[in-house]
């Protein structure tokens, strides 16, 4: 990619992320209705593989070259499905899997070490946790925290994604993303609808 960080990169970078989510067979529009979740659910998974393509995990993180990324969905087994299914379309990341995990509300202390262990963590609204008792759960971690409700930066999360106008977007959290230790190219930051400091 180019190293300038000028209008022109900002639009190849935007050019990249929607072809990744037409190349996943998606586009970035949530309609209403249960087709329209379903929907949803699949583009939200785009934006989740993107998010890992574009993001740097401390080495130590990963078992080995070829150890997989693990994504674990905090929600309802219909999304978790629906990820999974976007992120086999997608193949391998920098030669790595993409493996998906669901874990509901109910379990989250029980499921504590592989939400932990995992490297992206998705709070969907479907599983009716609070945003804050995750984030709590994977304090001084290196895993990529992002959800879909009301304020999820606002209460700590690294990337939230937001519907406006019946398309996603996305709002970071930068300072966040800093302190878990993680690299998200400064390219997909700056496509953020909004950041907080």
């Amino acid at each position: 990619m180019p190293a300038t960080d000028g209008p022109s990169s900002r639009r190849s970078l935007a050019a990249i992320l929607a072809l990744g989510l037409a190349a996943l067979g998606v586009c970035g529009t949530a309609a209403g209705g249960p087709q329209g979740e379903a929907r949803r659910a699949r583009v939200e998974g785009a934006f989740l593989v993107n998010f890992i393509r574009f993001t740097e995990w401390p080495r130590a993180r990963f078992d080995g070259a070829r150890a997989p990324y693990v994504v674990v969905v905090v929600g309802s087994e219909s999304v978790a499905d629906a990820v999974r299914e976007v992120a086999e379309a997608a193949g391998p990341v920098q030669g790595r899997r993409v493996t998906v995990t669901q874990v509901d509300g109910d379990h989250l202390r029980r499921r504590r070490d592989v939400l932990r262990a995992s490297h992206l963590v998705f709070v969907d609204r479907s599983g009716g946790v609070a945003a804050q008792e995750v984030i709590a759960l994977l304090e001084g971690t290196s895993v990529l925290t992002v959800g879909d409700s009301a304020g999820f930066v606002r209460a700590g999360g690294m990337l939230g994604l937001v519907a406006s106008r019946s398309r996603v977007g996305f709002v970071a959290n930068p300072a966040a993303i800093r302190t878990g230790g993680l690299a998200v190219s400064a390219k997909v930051l700056k496509l953020a609808q909004d950041t907080t400091p």
